[in-house]
Parts: C-alpha cells; structure tokens; sequence
C-alpha cells in the first residue's frame, strides 16, 4: 500500500474513501491541477455512481483550516439550493495527516484568465459572463447570515461596512508592512473621511462572496459555469464584490476594460442593478474599488512577509511583495487627485 505521506495520490485516494464511507471504492485517474496559492487541488474519478468525476482540495498540514473549510462547505450548499453556479459540495473533513480536505463534484470548463480575454473562440463567452456573473452575484446577495450556521466575519451592528474593513485593512497594513507606505496611510483616512459625509446605510449587511474576480471562475464556451474559491466569504454589502472585480490586478493589463478586463465598469453595474432590482450607488462604489487596491498593496506585502519570515520559502512570493506599489497610481486616479 502506497504511504500517503510520500504519495499525494494516495493521500486523495484515501479522502474520497473517507467521504463516500467505502473503503472499497474505486478511486483512478488522480491528477494535480492548476492553481491555489494555498492548497492543492486534484482531480481523480471514482466508481461512486452519483459522482464519477470529482476535485478534491487538500489544505497543508500545519494550517488551522477546519472551520474555514466547514464554513465554505455550508455556503456551497447554500448557494447551490439558491441556484448560484457552483460545484456540488460532497464531503468536508480531516484526514490522519492533519490537512482539512473538500470534496466536489467536477464541473466541466477553464480557469484561464488569459486564454478568456485575449482569445476569439471565448468571444461569445465574454459576452454572455457578465450576464451570468451579475445574476449569479445578485442570487449570493439575497443570503442573510442569519441562514449560516456558521459564524460570520460581520460589521458590528449599526456599522458601515465600508468603515469595517478600512480598519481591518489598516490593522493588516500595521501587521504586514515591511517598510512604510505613506500612500496607503493616505488612502484609508482618506476613504474614512469620504465615508462619513455619505448618507447612513439602512440596508442590513448581506453575504459576499468576498474574493469574486476572473481567476476564481469557472468558464466554457456559453459562458459562466461555477463561481469559485468561496474561502473569502463574509457579510457585507454588494459593492464589495463588485468592486473586487473592478480592482486594478484583476484586469489583465486591459486598462480600457476595468471590470475583470472583459467590460466596463458601467457595464458591468448595470447588469446587476438589472439582475438585483435595486440600484447601485456609484460614490461607494469608487470608495471601494480604492479601497480594493488598498488591500491588495497589503496582500502583496503579506506574501512577501511570509517569505522574509521563513514560513513559506517562494521567490513568487518575495517578487510579489514588489507589486504592493502598482496600485498606488490607480488609487490617486479614482481619488481625482492624479
């Protein structure tokens, strides 16, 4: 028998026998496929007859994922009753070496951000994802959190979310910084300043998908097939995700086409003012999209500091950490003072 300590296809092999309960079953044809920073993530096909073909997502063995994991799996589940695009989640657990493991249904398409945008054959596809996208999204913001189970991350009540997470950036920020980044200092008093001169929400904070851009879907030639990576998920409000999307990284080095480098950003607001029935208001909108480019300057810098710390050896890491400054041009631009 193969030790799954040395042999990851053991180790997936031995998850799904866990998930289906049978240590009889059938389980070839394990593969590595592409992607996540932070996990590993496999295709393998079994004799379970109500799931041939299923991706199974390893965690590292060190990493407290239990409940994270747990709290994506009832989303799954929740999303999918609800209609969203997503795999059928099968199995969530630990196995005896300590790594949180996800079992899913495969669901057909790509995840290649460039082959998407650059390419003729997925013309129809780019046309058509922002339809689905915006409706899909529409579907994940009627979710209250009173319907999860699980605990979620939650603006206080009575607050703004958008005050929410400029003090999580910020305390991240202090975490994380390896040198001082005047401009992002900046940017979040600057945003909690504009903040407090918007109208109060009166709309209670709803589901987000929290981490919604081009790489986390799952697409073919119609367009969207499933909506990815639901690791982020929090409550919220839509202009969120809908910034997220917009945020400079995600764009693929197509400046004219902000929204995910597919369509513009008035484009893609309207499709789900449309999918939503209720409009979106354009002012929290850019204070967020800055916002967005702010944390992602503080994910870079977390990545680097991973590197520097010594808890994950990876020169992608470390060249990443030199990205946190490729945002800071975009932030004066939405700001008007660039």
């Amino acid at each position: 028998m193969a030790d799954e300590k040395s042999d990851p296809a053991a180790t997936v092999a031995s998850a799904l026998r866990q998930a289906f309960g049978n240590e009889a079953l059938d389980v070839h044809g394990a593969r590595p496929l592409a992607g996540g920073a932070m996990h590993e993530w496999w295709s393998a096909a079994t004799s379970a007859p109500d799931a041939p073909d299923v991706v199974v997502r390893l965690a590292p063995a060190a990493r407290d994922d239990a409940a994270k994991a747990r709290l994506e799996f009832e989303i799954l589940s929740r999303m999918r009753e609800r209609g969203v695009r997503v795999a059928r989640p099968i199995y969530v657990g630990e196995n005896a070496n300590d790594q949180t493991f996800m079992v899913s249904e495969r669901v057909e398409g790509d995840t290649n951000p460039r082959q998407l945008l650059t390419t003729d054959e997925y013309a129809d596809a780019r046309r058509q994802l922002i339809e689905d996208l915006a409706a899909d999204l529409a579907i994940v913001h009627t979710v209250m959190p009173a319907e999860v189970a699980a605990p979620l991350r939650s603006p206080e009540p009575g607050e703004d979310a958008l005050v929410t997470e400029v003090g999580r950036q910020l305390a991240e920020y202090d975490r994380v910084k390896i040198n001082p980044h005047p401009l992002v200092e900046w940017s979040l008093r600057w945003i909690a300043r504009r903040v407090a001169q918007l109208p109060p929400r009166t709309t209670p904070p709803h589901v987000v998908h929290g981490d919604l851009r081009i790489g986390n879907i799952l697409y073919n030639r119609e367009g969207l097939a499933a909506i990815l990576d639901w690791e982020g998920v929090h409550a919220g409000e839509a202009e969120e995700d809908l910034s997220w999307f917009c945020t400079k990284v995600w764009r693929f080095n197509r400046r004219d086409l902000p929204a995910g480098g597919i369509t513009n950003r008035e484009t893609w607001v309207t499709a789900y003012e449309r999918a939503a029935g209720r409009p979106v208001d354009r002012e929290r909108l850019r204070l967020w999209e800055i916002l967005q480019n702010v944390r992602w300057s503080v994910i870079c810098m977390m990545q680097a500091k991973q590197h520097l710390d010594g808890w994950m050896d990876s020169h992608e890491h470390a060249a990443i950490g030199r990205r946190a400054a490729d945002t800071e041009l975009e932030v004066l631009r939405l700001a008007g003072v660039a």
